[in-house]
């Protein structure tokens, strides 16, 4: 093999998982203690080392986030949707709000105070999108009361 086509191989190779922005697929699942959500809600990924210089030049991880409906299956979205995250670490932040539960009539639905349904005090985990390895990256989070 010429050192030219092996360069080639070993680039190939590196961005293997990859799209060409180099974002990283990532999904998962948001449960409530268990249980599927009772009503849509987001996650938003933002990375916990930021810079200037690497926003400037999409060097580094970029802020993403991800929407689940009441099943709770959501996927990474940095730029159009389901498109994944660049490799790094993010602190995560999720929301899901909706209206109190119970036996609501349809008009009390419209009409109802939104509550979250997130308990104060949650932290999900970090999330690490590792640069290579399996894909696409699982995240699963299952809301507590802490």
């Amino acid at each position: 093999m010429t050192p030219r086509l092996v360069g080639i191989v070993v680039l190939l190779a590196a961005f293997t998982g990859c799209n060409s922005k180099g974002l990283v697929p990532v999904e998962g699942r948001v449960t409530f203690a268990g249980d599927e959500p009772q009503a849509f809600g987001y996650l938003y990924f933002v990375p916990r080392e930021m810079s200037i210089d690497k926003l400037q030049d999409r060097s580094g991880p970029l802020p993403g986030t991800g929407s689940f409906g009441t099943d709770g299956f959501f996927r990474g979205t940095t730029f159009k949707d389901g498109d994944g995250l660049r490799p790094g670490t993010y602190e995560v932040r999720l929301e899901c709000e909706g209206p109190p539960p119970g036996n609501l009539t349809p008009d009390q639905v419209h009409t109802a105070p939104v509550k979250s349904r997130v308990p104060k005090g949650f932290s999900p985990p970090d999330l690490v999108v590792p640069a290579s390895g399996p894909r696409p990256v699982r995240y699963d989070v299952d809301v507590t009361a802490n």
